[in-house]
């Protein structure tokens, strides 16, 4: 069986399904409402926003994680490395499931989804396992972070790897949620627990960098760069129809949100064309995308 996605015992298909469910979540979760599933009444403004980012997030991780499988699913020692990244997020993932809670014992979730998602976070835990448990697994090797620094992707993709673990931090511990939001806007308890879940999503877009960073070529890491532009285009139309709700501080009201978009891409486009002139070799870039 041939294509993007093959189930022989070759194909990595366990990072398949854990992008595929990761995006169709999010995916799903823009256009319904999802406090009316959890707690029976309609989203209020900041449930709305959390919404959205939490939406965004499921679908950024997917996409990240699906580009990198695909580019890598003839590499095998590396299938195996970003198998166990994926792992280590699917684990967190589970446990934030768990932390949602029952409704019935004061969580946020009714009886049939909390084990529906429990059931579902379980599963890709186990294949992801098995995937890197194999007896003959291969396992890539390392490499050094300083070596091919310069004007290049590589560069861009640790500086994006630094900043989203100094947020993953910032978020976790001392910035209040309710910072974000519009001033006289309410930050209610299941807005609380879907910024939480944000967190454990940047977490795990922060594996897939951390990935790409100590076990990528030049191709793999511009190939994520193409991909921060093409998610950054996703995300800005996303939060457009939400932007109001933010406050200043967050910078994506009006006009400032279309000039960090421009900034971003600029910054992104510029990495790319740097490398492909500056890289040390052409042969790493011939690759990219296939």
């Amino acid at each position: 069986m041939s294509g993007m996605i093959d189930f022989d015992t070759t194909c990595p298909w366990q990072l398949y399904l854990f992008s595929f469910l990761h995006m169709l979540g999010g995916f799903v979760m823009f256009p319904i409402d999802v406090c009316k599933l959890f707690t029976g009444v309609s989203c209020i403004e900041s449930e709305i926003v959390m919404q959205r980012m939490m939406a965004l997030s499921m679908v950024y991780v997917g996409g990240l994680y699906s580009v990198l499988t695909y580019h890598n699913k003839d590499k095998p020692a590396k299938i195996t490395r970003l198998s166990n990244m994926a792992l280590n997020a699917a684990t967190a993932l589970l446990v934030s499931v768990v932390f949602i809670g029952n409704s019935k014992y004061g969580g946020f979730e009714k009886s049939w989804m909390h084990m529906g998602d429990i059931w579902t976070a379980l599963i890709i835990v186990f294949v992801l396992a098995g995937r890197v448990s194999q007896k003959d697994a291969e396992w890539a090797q390392k490499n050094p972070i300083k070596e091919g620094l310069g004007a290049n992707c590589k560069t861009l993709v640790l500086l994006f790897t630094v900043l989203t673990l100094a947020k993953f931090l910032a978020l976790a511990d001392f910035i209040d949620p309710a910072k974000m939001m519009a001033d006289g806007l309410e930050i209610t308890a299941f807005a609380s627990w879907t910024w939480k879940f944000i967190i454990v999503l940047l977490l795990e877009s922060f594996l897939a960098m951390l990935f790409t960073l100590f076990f990528e070529d030049e191709s793999g890491q511009e190939l994520l760069v193409k991909s921060f532009i093409m998610l950054i285009l996703f995300a800005a139309g996303a939060i457009y129809s939400v932007q109001e709700y933010f406050s200043e501080w967050m910078g994506l009201n009006g006009n400032s949100l279309w000039i960090r978009l421009g900034v971003m891409i600029a910054v992104c486009i510029a990495a790319i064309a740097a490398g492909r002139l500056t890289g040390p070799t052409r042969e790493g870039y011939e690759s990219v995308g296939k």
